[in-house]
C-alpha cells in the first residue's frame, strides 16, 4: 500500500430525496453528508410550514433527537443506523442507509488453473461478479477487483494493485479480521490481507481517478465476509458475501 493516511476533516456528499408516509403537515427533502472521516452523518432537510419541531427517529421508531432546526449530526460513536426518519409534524420521511449485499461462490485461488479467481465489484450500480483474470479491466469506471491468492499456503485477498495487473479505478484496501458496524478510519487498511473461514474484513474503496490517496466524496466503504474457505487441490476455494455502503459515499456505517 502506498499510503496510510488519517485525514480530518473529510467530507463526502450524498443527496437523497425520499417519499413520505403517514399523515401530517408535509414531507421533507433530506441531504445526507458524511463528515469527520466518514464517522458521522450530517442531516439537513427542507423546512415545513407551521412545523417548528422536528424529530429524528431510528429504524425502530425510537426518537434519537428533537430539534427546532433543520439540521442535525448523528455521531457514529453513539450508534449507527440503517434507516432514519425525519418526523415533520406527524409526517415521516425516510432515509435508507441499508448496505447493499451481494455474493459470489466457488472462487478458486490463483494457483488453481480452472475456475474464477477474481471478484469484480461495480460501485456505480452495485454488483459483484466472479471472473477470470482475462476479464479484469482496470480501465472500467467505478470498478474494483480482488483476487483469492495462495501466499505460500496462506490464503489472502489482494487488490488488483497488489498483483501484476495494474491499478483499477477503485483501489480496495482491507482491514484485518474484525467485527462491528462501522469501518475503521484510514490508517487501518492494506491491499493484501490474510483471510480465514468466517472472517469479516472491512474495505475502503479509494477512487484512483479523483482524490486518490485521501478519503473523499468519491470513495466507498464496505466489507467482505468469508462464508466458506477450504483447501482444494493444493490451493483454496472460497465463497464471499460483499457489503457496500452505497447510499452515502464516504460513510463508514455498515449496519447489516
Amino acid at each position: 500500500m502506498k499510503r496510510f493516511l488519517f485525514i480530518l476533516p473529510i467530507f463526502a456528499l450524498g443527496v437523497i430525496s425520499t417519499g413520505c408516509n403517514g399523515e401530517g403537515s408535509g414531507n421533507v427533502e433530506i441531504t445526507a453528508e458524511a463528515i469527520n472521516s466518514g464517522a458521522d452523518l450530517q442531516l439537513t432537510w427542507t423546512s415545513v410550514e407551521n412545523v417548528s419541531t422536528y424529530k429524528i427517529l431510528d429504524e425502530n421508531q425510537n426518537v434519537i433527537a428533537e430539534v427546532n432546526d433543520t439540521t442535525y449530526t448523528l455521531k457514529g460513536d453513539s450508534g449507527v443506523y440503517k434507516m432514519i426518519y425525519i418526523d415533520a409534524g406527524g409526517t415521516k420521511t425516510s432515509l435508507d442507509l441499508t448496505p447493499w449485499e451481494g455474493s459470489v461462490s466457488d472462487i478458486v485461488s490463483h494457483d488453481i488453473l480452472s475456475g474464477n479467481s477474481w471478484v469484480k465489484i461495480d460501485f456505480s450500480a452495485p454488483s459483484v461478479t466472479a471472473i477470470q483474470q482475462s476479464d479484469v479491466d482496470v480501465n472500467a469506471a467505478e470498478t474494483g477487483y480482488f483476487i483469492l491468492y495462495n501466499n505460500g499456503g496462506t490464503p489472502q485477498i489482494r487488490d488488483v494493485s497488489a498483483t501484476d495487473e495494474g491499478m483499477a479505478k477503485m483501489e480496495l484496501a482491507f482491514t484485518d479480521n474484525t467485527s462491528g458496524e462501522m469501518a475503521p478510519p484510514p490508517g487501518n487498511y492494506n491491499t493484501a490481507r490474510d483471510i480465514a473461514d468466517n472472517g469479516f474484513y472491512f474495505f475502503w474503496a479509494d477512487n484512483t481517478s479523483t482524490g486518490y490517496g485521501e478519503m473523499d466524496g468519491n470513495d466507498y466503504f464496505g466489507a467482505v465476509k468469508v462464508t466458506n474457505l477450504s483447501s482444494s487441490g493444493g490451493g483454496y476455494t472460497a465463497d464471499f458475501t460483499i457489503y457496500i455502503q452505497h447510499k452515502v459515499k464516504g460513510l463508514r456505517w455498515l449496519k447489516l
